[in-house]
C-alpha cells in the first residue's frame, strides 16, 4: 500500500494533467485547427489536429 501511495504522489508531481478544454486551448494557441480527440484512456489523450 505504501508503494502505491508513493507512486501516486510521484505521478501527480511529475505528470501534469490538463483538462480536455485546456488541451484544445493550447493546441489552438499553437495554431492548430480541426482538433479532434481520437483516443482517451485514464489521463492519456490522443489528438488529431492540422496546422497550415
Amino acid at each position: 500500500m505504501r508503494q502505491a501511495e508513493g507512486s501516486i504522489a510521484a505521478i501527480k508531481e511529475r505528470l501534469p494533467v490538463l483538462s480536455p478544454v485546456q488541451d484544445v486551448d493550447l493546441l489552438r494557441e499553437a495554431g492548430f485547427t480541426d482538433i479532434d480527440l481520437f483516443y482517451c484512456a485514464f489521463t492519456f489523450k490522443g489528438w488529431v489536429a492540422h496546422r497550415a
